[in-house]
């Protein structure tokens, strides 16, 4: 379960609400694209960089899922907070609706980040941030991996 990516909310998600077990959300920050230093120029990842290979990283999808940021922006601006912590206080938020608990696990390397995520569950999005939050996952341009057989949304109906 992820701000850009809630596929899972169709089938897993409900699973594991109903059998009274926790969730882990893979990449609840989008691979990088939710922490707010993505733009979409086409120089935001090095040559090595593996997302490059990823639909929603190239050409005009990366311009157009750039910006579909500007709502996490400028909560994360009206909040004193990052565009990260915004996109994962979303999620803590989104378990409660399904009424599970979920355990994110984005991909963090450094310390001030582990800082950074781990104080977003101290934030509260109000019933207007979340509506301007809920459309985004409808307008996200490209899938998640160039071969879409290799996850479990390719595999349901």
């Amino acid at each position: 379960m992820a701000l850009f990516s809630r596929d899972v909310e169709r089938s897993a998600v409900g699973a594991a609400a109903e059998l009274g077990v926790a969730f882990v959300s893979y990449a609840p920050l989008g691979r990088g694209l939710l922490t707010g230093t993505f733009t979409g120029a086409g120089t935001d990842l090095s040559g090595g960089d593996f997302r490059r290979l990823l639909p929603r990283f190239t050409g005009e999808n990366a311009k157009a899922n750039a910006a579909l940021l500007a709502p996490l922006h400028r909560i994360a601006a009206e909040r004193g907070a990052t565009t990260a912590q915004i996109a994962l206080a979303w999620v803590q938020q989104r378990a409660r609706v399904h009424g599970l608990a979920v355990v994110p696990i984005p991909g963090t390397r450094r310390r001030a980040r582990l800082l950074e995520n781990a104080a977003a569950t101290r934030i509260e999005l109000t019933a207007g941030e979340l509506a301007l939050l809920e459309p985004l996952a409808g307008r996200v341009a490209g899938e998640r991996y160039a071969d879409m057989s290799l996850t479990s949304a390719a595999r349901e109906a």
